[in-house]
């Protein structure tokens, strides 16, 4: 490249001849072009700049000689000097330097492209190595390409080249198929090893179409060989087990309705028999409390008393866990209930020994009638099981009828409408007004209203009950309170200051998401504490777990105003002023109907109101309903009124159509 350079700065100048100066002018513009095919475009690129001195040396020359022999060139015109300047500095510099860099992505993805297929190799190496099961690989004509050292396991004191490359014959032969030469090919092949035929082996074969090649798993099974023997030795214990409790020895569930059920077709004269189920209670904590053998042992110790209580004609079983079933033939005197109840207590043991302990032994029983009327063991298992639904502590023995039928079919319609309802936000929030003494409007109390297709309402009593036993509670809080704060949002832009109470069953409290959202809310509308006020039900079980004391002590730092709802009806009337961060206490309505005739009642009222002032909380009365009432109460000192004396509940569309105009009014009611 020097050699180039100092020839053609030479021939361009200091020669005089046109062929000397064309030759040095092709040296030099020739010096992008090799520098590009050796060095980094840079170079090039540095050579392409100095050339412009080569190419205003050419012109000048061209231009101040003016000899015949410079205008006889080739580089005599500009236009052609330029061109050819651009072709040699620029264009062949600019193409060699795309061919090269091409040229080097190629042989970059050629390397990216090995070194993946040697991962992928490597992987699938370590794949077959690693299957978890022996595994061989082999041709179509059985001939052993590569066995993972699981398989190679499987031969004792055999290398692995010695298997590969022979015939998967030489070392397995078929038991299930022994005339199939090819019974590898087989999806499944039970098999033994020829160097052991103690040995059994299971065959699975899986295609690889893509080669041509079969992978061959193989399954040790000399252990379910044996198994299968010995159970097809105690077939007749299987049976046994198939249809007794392994336990109690007692029928199961499937065995104990084929039992009634023959019992019950196979009766010609007038049958009547009474089947009830029997759970024993707090079998959980003797569980826990004496470990599980021990209290296997009292379920086996109770079904031996009572089957040693039972007639003969009487057919036990067990069903699961501590439920056991009994059906038994009753005359006409036990169709009475206080007659089976007898007959029934007197068959239960009242205390089971368990080591030196005598435990006290409690039951829940349902029972239901057969009489001859074509129920099947199924049905009346059915109807036992809902009757026991029924059983309290105070009355452990319920009886079936089809009034309680009738119920729970009804209650469970209504779960499926209440769920569907919920989904579809079909319940909506009707608005009551609270007023003062002055008959002013102070705020309103949010009520859920459910009403059905055909116009009828659901009392809320009965669909918020339904919705806490289904676990619905919460999301049916979430969509009310988001049509709520839709509410509220507008009056706030309204500037219509006119807090409105939501109700709080706890169960709402309880659930994370719930709570969440209320937060949420709150931090994004800061204005939201003092416009929504949170009544909790006092009544609701929940109200005295700790969680829910937290979370409302939250909610009051967050400013929101806390009223205790239903006040003295509830789990824990006094512990909750303590435990709840209250500011206002609601009376419930059974205290207020009865005013102002009942004096009893009319003590209660007042030392409520005093409590409340004693703890600097304003007190709500609702269930007012003449004026009586409303004047005895604002002279006791309640702070707010609430009652169908000053208005009954109305939609919450009533107050926000009209751009809000009857809640801007805030009208005199009183």
């Amino acid at each position: 490249m020097a050699t180039i350079a100092v020839s053609g700065v030479v021939l361009v100048g200091f020669s005089e001849q046109s062929s000397s100066l064309q030759l040095g002018v092709i040296l030099l513009y020739s010096l992008p072009l090799l520098t590009r095919l050796f060095y980094r475009f840079k170079v090039s690129l540095f050579f392409s700049v100095a050339n412009l001195i080569t190419l205003a040396m050419s012109l000048h020359l061209s231009q101040s000689v003016g000899s015949a022999a410079l205008t006889s060139t080739t580089f005599s015109g500009l236009y052609a000097q330029l061109l050819v300047f651009a072709l040699f500095n620029v264009a062949l510099p600019m193409a060699i330097s795309r061919l090269i860099k091409t040229l080097q992505r190629s042989i970059n993805r050629l390397k990216e492209l090995a070194k993946s297929i040697n991962h992928h190799s490597d992987l699938y190496e370590e794949i077959f190595e690693h299957t978890g099961t022996p595994t061989l690989l082999c041709d179509k004509r059985g001939v052993i390409i590569k066995l993972n050292q699981k398989a190679l396991d499987l031969f004792p004191s055999v290398a692995c080249e010695a298997i590969e490359g022979t015939k998967i014959n030489d070392w397995i032969a078929s038991i299930s198929d022994s005339s199939n030469r090819f019974f590898w090919q087989s999806n499944v092949s039970e098999c033994v090893l020829k160097s052991n035929t103690k040995n059994f082996l299971e065959v699975h074969r899986s295609s690889l179409t893509t080669h041509g090649h079969y992978v061959l798993h193989l399954q040790d099974i000399t252990h379910l060989r044996a198994l299968t023997e010995e159970l097809e030795n105690t077939q007749q214990t299987n049976s046994r087990l198939a249809h007794f409790d392994s336990l109690t020895r007692l029928p199961n569930h499937q065995n104990f309705c084929n039992q009634v059920n023959h019992r019950i077709h196979n009766v010609s004269d007038y049958y009547t028999g009474a089947m009830f189920i029997i759970r024993i209670s707090q079998f959980k904590l003797l569980n826990k409390q004496y470990g599980r053998d021990q209290a296997n042992r009292v379920i086996l110790n109770f079904s031996r008393t009572l089957q040693s209580r039972l007639s003969d004609k009487t057919i036990s079983g067990r069903l699961r866990g501590v439920k056991f079933a009994c059906f038994m033939p009753v005359g006409q005197t036990y169709l009475i209930q206080r007659n089976l109840r007898t007959l029934i207590k007197s068959v239960l043991p009242e205390q089971i020994r368990i080591g030196d302990d005598v435990l006290n032994i409690d039951y829940q029983i349902g029972v239901a009638y057969y009489q001859n009327e074509g129920e099947t063991a199924e049905e009346l298992l059915e109807r036992c099981e809902m009757a026991l639904e029924y059983s309290t502590s105070a009355e452990r023995i319920a009886f079936f009828d089809q009034q309680l039928e009738a119920k729970l079919i009804q209650e469970h319609k209504l779960g499926l409408a209440l769920g569907e309802a919920i989904k579809n936000k079909q319940i909506q929030l009707w608005l009551q007004p609270q007023v003062v003494s002055s008959g002013d409007i102070r705020s309103f109390e949010a009520l859920a209203r459910w009403q059905l297709e055909d116009g009828t309402f659901v009392s809320p009593i009965v669909f918020i009950k339904l919705a806490e036993e289904l676990g619905l509670l919460p999301k049916l809080a979430e969509n009310l309170l988001k049509q709520l704060v839709a509410v509220l949002e507008e009056w706030h832009a309204e500037s219509i200051k006119t807090p409105i109470a939501f109700n709080l069953a706890g169960q709402e409290l309880m659930n994370d998401v719930f709570f969440a959202l209320m937060m949420s809310m709150t931090s994004e509308r800061p204005w939201l504490s003092e416009m929504l006020e949170l009544e909790i039900t006092e009544t609701s079980p929940v109200m005295t777990n700790p969680l829910i004391h937290k979370r409302l002590r939250a909610l009051s730092q967050y400013g929101y105003s806390i009223a205790i709802d239903d006040f003295g009806t509830g789990q824990a009337s006094m512990g909750q002023l303590i435990d709840i961060p209250a500011n206002i206490l609601k009376i419930d309505r059974r205290f207020v109907a009865p005013l102002p005739d009942d004096k009893r009642h009319l003590d209660i009222v007042k030392s409520t109101v005093q409590l409340a002032r004693s703890l600097n909380m304003s007190v709500i009365a609702e269930g007012i309903e003449t004026r009586e009432q409303a004047n005895l109460l604002i002279g006791l000192g309640c702070d707010t009124l609430q009652g169908y004396y000053f208005g009954k509940p109305s939609p919450i569309s009533e107050w926000t159509c009209n751009q809000h105009e009857k809640a801007k009014q805030l009208r005199m009611v009183y």
